[in-house]
């Protein structure tokens, strides 16, 4: 997983969606940056992206809830991974992941980003950022997998270029 702020430097930061919060029992008050997070695997189509919350005040290093969020159908993921016949984990929507540390504000932080994600466009612009870091991923598995002359080895001076047929 490679943070979407990382592969899009300029866009990243300005699409980041954040909350501030106060008078919450529940969260201490302040602000909450939402950090999208996608898989950089080539030829993956997983259709999900993990959120990681963070905060300026722990200097934007500590993390304080990671989520999943799936927005295809549970079926669609079912498939995808090939997961057994009677698979009761969570697949779609957002929930928080299982194989992360988590702090103990990391369910109302679940809460908040459920909250938030019926904003409008925000599930559309976490789409558009799934197909612009897939599409890099997989620009740059093509131009990794393209075969190249071996360094150090010139282009042959005496090879003449073919001279294409005119046509009149």
């Amino acid at each position: 997983m490679t943070p979407f702020v990382e592969r899009f430097p300029e866009l990243g930061p300005r699409e980041t969606r954040s909350a501030t919060i106060t008078g919450r029992d529940d969260l201490p008050d302040g602000d909450y940056g939402f950090f999208e997070l996608y898989c950089n695997e080539p030829h993956c189509d997983c259709r999900r992206v993990m959120v990681v919350v963070l905060r300026p005040e722990t200097g934007w290093n500590k993390f304080w809830a990671t989520i999943n969020y799936g927005w295809e159908s549970r079926e669609f993921y079912l498939q995808w991974a090939g997961a057994p016949e009677g698979d009761q984990g969570p697949w779609e929507g957002a929930w928080l992941d299982p194989l992360s540390a988590q702090s103990r504000y990391a369910p109302a932080l679940l809460e908040l980003f459920k909250f938030v994600l019926p904003a409008p466009g925000y599930v559309e612009r976490l789409k558009s950022h799934y197909r612009m870091f897939r599409a890099a991923v997989e620009k740059r598995a093509a131009d990794r997998d393209r075969p190249s002359r071996p360094a150090g080895v010139a282009p042959n001076p005496r090879r003449r270029k073919r001279k294409r047929p005119s046509h009149r």
